[in-house]
């Protein structure tokens, strides 16, 4: 080798150098301090070893050579680059906090920007991981870094639904940077170290912290409790997800009985329809091993959501639990479902809604959060799928619930009824006060209010059964068959093969406008 390259090479080492340390090893054990790992070492907890190939590692912060700034910038705080996660392509990015507290440069918005770009190109999933404190103060003073941000956020729009997103905020992740992180399809977030605020006065103890965004804004799907824990549960949620938007998720060979009878689900519902009961007890015994991936656990816990497989198959399930608000879709709920719903149908993967509601709230308080235009959108998103769906209605199926939840007339592929089920306009208890309230109340006068009401109170349920709707089968409120509840899982899974190739279109148009 002559004298000539072997400058270079040397050149090229140093880079390498300043690269592993960072910001200094001052600033590495601090982060270890935090119970944090750096953001080469989230990288290769993530990714296939040996599988990372950096890009843009020579980049530095112009100011530097300017001579305004004099802080270490190693690759201007963004480690970036290609890999393998289980042996899948991917593009992944980490903000480096030990460089300026990973604070945005303008050199780091445009590398980012180009990485998406790269990976929508490509079509692969990309992954970013987000310990940063914003932006620069150097950032503001020129339009360079405007530019490259702009891009950024544009291109995260632009490859919205035609690659996976996955967000991982591990520190802070403040200013511009917020809004990257809840433009991904998925977020996860440290309860411990995660920060996520655009900006502004914080007037709370828990304002932008992980619990607050998974309890009040619904902008978290998966709370963790280290940066280990984030990363295993990031490969966990990449494993139900296809490539991009014209591959199908990849079945995995299953350990698990297609035909298996469940006879517990003979028990899971009390005798009297008025009292609750957990949906999580019936997923848990119908899905594969009984292994339930629940995201936004704890926001609109009315509507339990997440991934599960059926033989192999990767599913997401949407179903409405009775222990939370009777199983109601209110404005948050709805928010949950039309955001899930939208990401299943863009990546091919099937949805099975489980319905047990007494539909949307009625009342002042609920009419000033917008409770109709909610309910419209998830009407309008389901009418608009066309993945493969199947839809198990288990005991009320009141108003408008019916059809937001995938009733016959929304399309669904296969709709199946327990033999519990009740279909009514609304709540027959509702209904009895309402239409007989001139005999109920000559039977109070008599001493014979409860009989007479019990009396009417049947003859509705009776009427509105699933047994009685049934036998009309063009029928709004019907199903395609009623299934006993042991036959669940098969009648599931035999319904997920039949529609895996359909071929569905919507009608061809620009784009359809959603009630916002």
């Amino acid at each position: 080798m002559g004298q000539w390259m072997d400058g270079f090479l040397k050149k090229l080492a140093v880079n390498h150098r300043e690269n592993a340390v960072g910001g200094g090893q001052d600033r590495i054990d601090f982060q270890h301090s935090l119970g944090k790992l750096t953001a080469r070492e989230r990288i290769d907890c993530l990714v296939d070893p040996n599988s990372f190939m950096e890009l843009g590692s020579l980049v530095r912060d112009p100011h530097v050579a300017l001579g305004e700034l004099d802080k270490p910038c190693p690759s201007d705080g963004v480690v970036m680059g290609t890999a393998q996660i289980n042996s899948r392509q991917v593009m992944v990015y980490a903000t480096d906090f030990t460089v300026m507290s990973g604070s945005l440069g303008e050199q780091g918005a445009w590398k980012i920007a180009e990485l998406i770009e790269m990976a929508g190109k490509q079509l692969i999933p990309i992954i970013g991981i987000f310990d940063a404190v914003g932006s620069r103060l150097s950032f503001t003073r020129g339009s360079t870094g405007l530019f490259g941000l702009s891009r950024l956020v544009r291109n995260y729009c632009l490859y919205s639904g035609i690659i996976p997103q996955i967000a991982l905020v591990l520190g802070p992740c403040t200013s511009p940077l917020a809004q990257i992180a809840v433009l991904s399809d998925f977020l996860v977030m440290n309860r411990n170290t995660g920060f996520l605020w655009m900006g502004g006065e914080i007037e709370s103890e828990d304002a932008g912290k992980a619990d607050f965004h998974m309890q009040k804004s619904g902008q978290v799907d998966l709370l963790v409790d280290s940066d280990e824990e984030a990363i295993e549960l990031t490969k966990k949620l990449l494993g139900f997800m296809p490539q991009n938007c014209w591959e199908n998720p990849s079945w995995t060979t299953a350990t698990d009985d297609p035909e298996r009878r469940e006879e517990a689900l003979l028990n899971v519902m009390p005798d009297n329809p008025k009292f609750t009961y957990d949906i999580h007890e019936i997923i848990d015994l119908i899905v594969d091993n009984g292994e339930f991936f629940e995201f936004k656990a704890d926001f609109a816990p009315n509507l339990v959501l997440g991934f599960a497989r059926f033989d192999g198959m990767p599913v997401g399930m949407v179903a409405s639990n009775p222990d939370e608000l009777s199983g109601i879709m209110e404005p948050d709920s709805s928010d949950k479902y039309d955001r899930f719903m939208m990401f299943l149908d863009n990546f091919n993967i099937p949805m099975v809604n489980m319905s047990d509601t007494t539909a949307y709230p009625p009342g002042d308080v609920w009419e000033r959060k917008g409770v109709i235009r909610h309910g419209a959108k998830n009407l309008h998103g389901y009418a608009n799928t066309t993945n493969p769906k199947v839809t198990i209605v288990l005991r009320r199926s009141y108003g408008g619930s019916n059809i937001t939840m995938g009733c016959v007339k929304m399309g669904p592929d296969y709709i199946y009824g327990w033999p519990t089920v009740e279909f009514a306009p609304t709540g027959p208890e509702s209904i009895v006060l309402a239409v007989f309230h001139k005999e109920l109340a000559k039977a109070k006068e008599e001493g014979k209010y409860q009989e007479v009401y019990d009396s009417y109170l049947s003859i509705l349920k009776e009427q509105w059964s699933v047994m009685n709707m049934s036998k009309h089968y063009t029928g709004y409120y019907t199903v395609q068959e009623v299934i006993d509840p042991r036959e669940t899982r098969p009648r599931i899974i035999r319904a997920l093969r039949a529609a895996a190739n359909k071929l569905e279109e919507t009608l061809e148009r620009r784009r359809y406008i959603k009630p916002a």
